[in-house]
């Protein structure tokens, strides 16, 4: 695939040196960022599109294949690699539009300006996550002149290794279908938004964003102790949550330590969580509470008010609400066969009782806009009526699968669900549709979910 330049090289290197001969790809929304005005809503619209679809923003990080064989390759950390090195090609590549953006450089700009432009990337990161190394690197070498000859570079690259590893996977977990860090999300939007300032106030220290990173850490763990509080009791199970998501925050252990027994107390609710200013934040700890009530071994719905509440404190309106909890219903939906960790009995089960009730509240709101698109399509109106009084023949059947699923698909509001198959949203239109056709076809996944839940 590749080969590296310099022996004894160590990961990161290794993913420098990979990352100089073969630059990120640039795809339309790239350029599409560009096309718009300088504004940091849009570099924060575009952090939440690329996080949310690569599992990052969820704390569920989606590896393809191909990152898999690179990082083996690159000799990252057994069962961690993949998610490491989604994370530094999500870091290196926003970061690499937004400081050209503000800028006013073209994003497709000759290929022989990337070596440097990386260069000045990888001396934010290392400014930003590890200062006192960042000083002492010369700035008059090129990156490879650096990474060959250079013993400061390399003690910094080593330094972030260690840093990358504690907060960005979890110990003793694959990087393979299971939750990681959700904090990780954190460190890459502060670092974003410090190298955004920086670019205007070449003098502006990490410290305020490192500072900014704790508190809403500290604010996150505070909401997440009002939800498990939410139905007035705690179970061990919830404590067990809440102490491993404590670990997760990165901060002091007598931060941590302090955390936890304010929490392991009934928390009096307090719905104001001030520092949560800017759009992609509330969202994250919107999407973060209700991820919470998915797997803190409760009702799925069980938290709900307390969750809207929590929106309504932010500014966050009711059809806000329901788009959030559709994008997390969207996400899990199209990857759940990619989540080990979903294959447990009692996690799957409220998997698909979040996503069925999601679903059947959507259909049941539009049920008018797709009976009028069934009425429009006559063959599967004939079908769906043929269907109530005469069994269909299987390639009828599919017919009408596949049509339902077309219509689906021109219903923003359903589209989402509309993935191939139709697994999900299937079962429940037929169930909402005032037709009895295909009970033993349409509904057998439906009654797996239904069967497991009850289990």
């Amino acid at each position: 695939m590749f080969s590296l330049n310099y022996k004894n090289s160590s990961w990161l290197k290794n993913y420098i040196l990979f990352r100089i001969k073969i630059p990120f790809s640039l795809n339309e929304q790239y350029f599409g960022l560009f096309e718009e005005n300088s504004t940091y809503d849009i570099f924060d619209n575009y952090l939440y599109s690329i996080t949310k679809d690569n599992g990052i923003f969820f704390g569920c990080p989606i590896i393809s294949t191909s990152i898999l064989k690179s990082a083996k390759a690159l000799k990252f950390p057994p069962k961690k690699g993949g998610t490491i090195m989604l994370f530094l090609d999500t870091l290196f590549s926003i970061a690499l539009i937004e400081q050209r953006k503000l800028s006013g450089v073209k994003i497709n700009t000759d290929i022989k300006n990337f070596e440097a432009d990386f260069l000045q990337i990888i001396f934010l990161v290392i400014e930003y996550f590890i200062p006192s190394s960042f000083y002492r690197i010369p700035r008059d070498l090129q990156l490879k002149e650096l990474l060959k000859d250079n013993g400061v570079m390399n003690r910094a690259l080593e330094k972030l290794e260690i840093y990358f590893l504690d907060t960005i996977t979890l110990k003793n977990k694959s990087n393979l279908g299971n939750r990681q860090n959700i904090f990780a999300f954190l460190k890459l939007y502060f670092f974003l938004i410090w190298a955004r300032e920086n670019k205007i106030n070449y003098n502006c220290s990490p410290i305020f964003f490192h500072k900014m990173d704790e508190k809403i850490s500290e604010e996150i763990i505070s909401q997440f102790g009002q939800l498990v509080w939410s139905n007035s009791l705690l179970d061990s199970t919830e404590k067990l949550v809440i102490k491993r998501y404590i670990e997760q925050t990165s901060l002091p252990k007598k931060k941590q330590t302090e955390l936890y027994n304010q929490i392991i107390i009934p928390v009096k609710k307090s719905i104001n969580p001030k520092s949560f200013k800017s759009l992609i934040l509330k969202n994250f700890i919107v999407e973060q509470l209700i991820l919470l009530s998915l797997i803190n071994n409760q009702k799925s719905w069980h938290e709900k008010k307390f969750i809207k509440d929590i929106s309504y404190s932010l500014g966050i309106s009711e059809k806000r609400i329901e788009l959030l909890f559709c994008i997390i219903a969207e996400f899990f939906t199209k990857n759940y066969k990619k989540l080990e960790y979903l294959k447990k009995k009692s996690d799957i089960g409220k998997f698909y009782g979040f996503v069925n009730n999601m679903v059947i509240s959507l259909v049941k709101k539009n049920l008018g806009k797709i009976m009028k698109e069934i009425n429009e399509t006559k063959e599967l109106s004939r079908l769906l009526i043929k269907s109530t009084t005469i069994k269909l023949t299987e390639k009828e059947k599919n017919k009408v699968k596949d049509q339902l699923l077309d219509i689906a698909k021109s219903i923003p509001a359903i589209a989402i669900f509309a993935v191939p198959g139709g697994s999900f949203l299937l079962p429940v239109m037929i169930k909402v549709l005032p037709f009895n056709i295909l009970p033993s076809s349409f509904l057998e996944n439906s009654d797996q979910f239904e069967a497991i839940e009850n289990e």
